[in-house]
């Protein structure tokens, strides 16, 4: 008896390790669940956000910051997020965490924040002067430098991930509010971005309809307009600059009821 009973011991303490990985394996497959249901979501972001890389970044570079931004709005979710409140609210998140990891990238990062500020506030200044959008020629007057450098200065702040207009830059709440307060305010500040963008040039204004809603890349929109890649990221960059200094320079009223304008911009939330 004395014999059986440590062997039967034996039994029982080879046997409890058997069972220990039932629960890591449980847990891999719920983690490659939510990997796989919300993946697409980062990669539809990606793509969209991040449309000319400098030739350091891989997508799936991109991808891979965009999931770090997933991971913290899963962490933030709450139990009363219904999915469609969850994606929008995902949906900032990654962008935030891809736009982010872009800016990093570059040592330059500050200076170039600095360059866009002083490039919108210029073109803002010249609006209200002129009472029209401002010419590049006169944009890089009023900053002082030659146009050449204005235009390398321009493509420089593309390449950084500065050239793009999101409607939290000029104003949106960063909190998902769905008051009709806050509905309206939207509506509004769409329609005045739609109508900054009718007051750019030809050019410029087909540029912005091209990529932001035909969603053209900057190589097929240089082959409409017969000018180089590199030329269409100037031109675009320039674009997103005059948008916000008509957009900043127009301080948001009270929308009188009935004059809500179409949304036109194209542009995403």
């Amino acid at each position: 008896m004395s014999v059986s009973e440590p062997q039967a011991m034996e039994v029982v303490v080879a046997e409890e390790p058997a069972e220990a990985p039932a629960k890591p394996a449980n847990d891999y497959r719920v983690q490659r669940e939510i990997y796989e249901k919300y993946l697409p979501i980062v990669r539809r972001i990606a793509m969209r956000t991040v449309r000319s890389l400098p030739p350091s970044v891989t997508i799936d570079d991109v991808i891979s910051a965009g999931w770090l931004g997933m991971v913290e709005a899963l962490g933030r979710r709450t139990p009363d997020m219904t999915d469609d409140h969850f994606e929008a609210f995902a949906s900032y998140r990654v962008r935030g965490a891809i736009l982010d990891h872009l800016r990093m990238l570059d040592p330059m990062s500050r200076k170039l924040r600095g360059a866009s500020r002083r490039i919108t506030q210029v073109a803002a200044e010249l609006v209200g002067r002129l009472g029209r959008a401002p010419e590049q020629e006169e944009v890089a007057a009023e900053l002082g430098m030659p146009l050449a450098d204005y235009h390398k200065l321009l493509t420089e702040i593309s390449e950084a991930g500065y050239a793009r207009l999101e409607l939290n830059d000029i104003g949106e709440p960063s909190s998902l509010e769905s008051s009709p307060e806050s509905i309206a305010t939207r509506r509004q500040l769409v329609g005045t971005v739609a109508k900054a963008i009718d007051g750019l040039p030809e050019r410029l204004n087909l540029i912005v309809g091209l990529y932001y809603q035909e969603e053209c890349s900057f190589r097929e929109i240089g082959e409409v307009l017969g000018v180089t890649e590199s030329r269409v990221c100037q031109l675009h960059s320039e674009a997103m600059h005059l948008i916000r200094a008509m957009v900043e320079g127009r301080p948001i009223s009270r929308r009188r009821r009935g004059s809500a304008g179409p949304n036109r911009s194209g542009l995403r939330s």
